[in-house]
C-alpha cells in the first residue's frame, strides 16, 4: 500500500512539473501580434453582412409609421370624443347655433351672440371643442401623410387657444379628420352603436374645405354602386354589391382610419363600413344605405338620411 502511495506522488509531482514547463512556453498577452489584414476584412464583410439584413427591417417601421400615428391621433381623439360627451349629456362635439354647414367660421372668434349665433358653422368648429373642452392638442388634427400642418393658435386679437372657437382663418389647412356631420338632422351622440362610423381620415369629396365633383373613369373617388352580374331580365338574380374605389387622399387612396361610436379606432381598406356596410363619405340614396350621393353643397339636402347612415364631411 506504501508503494502504490509513492508511486502516485512521483505521478502527480512530474504532472505538476510538465504544467508549470509548459506555462512558461506561452506567449504573454502583452506579446501577441494584431489583427491581420485577412482578419480585418472577414470583419468589415461580416457588419457590411449584418447591415444588409438588418437595413430593409428599420425601414419598414418608418413606411408604417405616418399611418400608425394617425391611428394613435383617433384613439386619443375617440377617447376625448367620449370624455365629452359624458360632460354633455351624451352629445358629441357640435358648435352651439343653427345655420347650414359652411366652409367659412361666419363670426368672431370671442362672439356668440345675436345674428352671428344663426351663421353657419364649420364641422372642423365642432372638432375644435376637443381643444377647448378636452384639453386635445391641435396638432392631434393632423394626419402625418397629408400635407397640413399643426394650428399654431397665433389669432388677430392675441387670444388664448382655449378662448378660439376654431382653427384659424383656414381651419382646412390644420384639420386632416372629417366628422359625421353634427349640423344635419341625425347629429351623433353617445349613444350610438360601436358600428356607427362618426369620424374617419379627409373625405376624398373635399379639397381645401370645397366640395369637389367624382373624378372621371375609373379614378377616385367614385360612388358605391350596384349592379347584376348576368342578364338583367332574371328576376332571381342575386344583385352583387360592387364597390369602387372611394378612399380618403390620404394614405395613397389605400384606406383610411375610421372612428367607431364606442370610441374604438379601426384602418379600413374600404369606404363602405359601419351599419349594414354603410357608404361614410356619401350619403344614403336609392334606398339602400350602401349606396351614396357624393355631397354637392353645405345645405340640408347634403345630409344623412337616417339615424344608421354615417355622413362624414371635410
Amino acid at each position: 500500500m506504501r508503494i502504490a502511495e509513492e508511486v502516485l506522488f512521483d505521478i502527480c509531482r512530474l504532472s505538476c512539473g510538465r504544467n508549470r514547463e509548459e506555462k512558461r512556453k506561452w506567449p504573454k498577452m502583452g506579446n501577441r501580434k494584431g489583427l491581420t489584414p485577412l482578419d480585418v476584412l472577414v470583419t468589415i464583410f461580416v457588419v457590411m453582412f449584418m447591415l444588409a439584413i438588418l437595413m430593409p427591417a428599420c425601414n419598414k417601421p418608418q413606411r408604417i409609421s405616418p399611418r400608425v400615428k394617425c391611428g394613435m391621433n383617433f384613439k386619443g381623439l375617440g377617447t376625448a370624443m367620449i370624455v365629452y360627451a359624458n360632460d354633455y349629456d351624451d352629445n358629441f362635439p357640435e358648435l352651439p347655433g343653427e345655420g347650414p354647414w359652411a366652409k367659412e367660421l361666419g363670426f368672431d372668434y370671442n362672439s356668440l351672440s345675436g345674428p352671428r349665433a344663426e351663421a353657419g358653422r364649420t364641422i372642423s368648429a365642432s372638432w375644435y371643442l376637443l381643444v377647448r373642452e378636452a384639453d386635445v392638442s391641435p396638432k392631434s388634427f393632423v394626419c402625418p401623410s397629408s400635407s397640413q400642418v399643426g394650428f399654431d393658435g397665433g389669432n388677430p386679437n392675441n387670444l388664448d387657444i382655449i378662448e378660439l372657437w376654431d382653427f384659424g382663418a383656414d381651419p382646412y389647412k390644420h384639420v386632416s379628420y372629417s366628422m359625421h356631420n353634427p349640423y344635419g338632422k341625425f347629429p351623433a351622440d353617445g349613444t350610438r352603436s360601436a358600428a356607427f362610423a362618426v369620424a374617419g381620415d379627409m373625405s376624398p369629396w373635399f379639397l381645401d374645405g370645397d366640395i369637389v365633383a367624382p373624378a372621371a373613369g375609373d379614378k377616385a373617388p367614385q360612388l358605391i354602386t350596384i349592379g347584376v352580374s348576368d342578364a338583367d331580365d332574371n328576376p332571381t338574380k342575386r344583385v352583387d354589391i360592387t364597390v369602387r374605389v372611394a378612399n380618403s387622399i390620404h394614405h395613397d387612396q389605400e384606406g383610411q382610419n375610421v372612428l367607431y361610436g364606442d370610441g374604438h379606432n379601426w384602418y379600413e381598406n374600404r369606404s363602405d363600413v359601419g351599419v349594414k356596410r354603410d357608404g361614410i363619405y356619401t350619403y344614403q340614396s336609392k334606398g339602400d344605405i350602401r349606396i351614396g350621393t357624393n355631397p354637392t353643397a353645405r345645405d340640408e339636402a347634403n345630409d344623412a338620411r337616417s339615424k344608421e347612415d354615417s355622413f362624414l364631411g371635410i
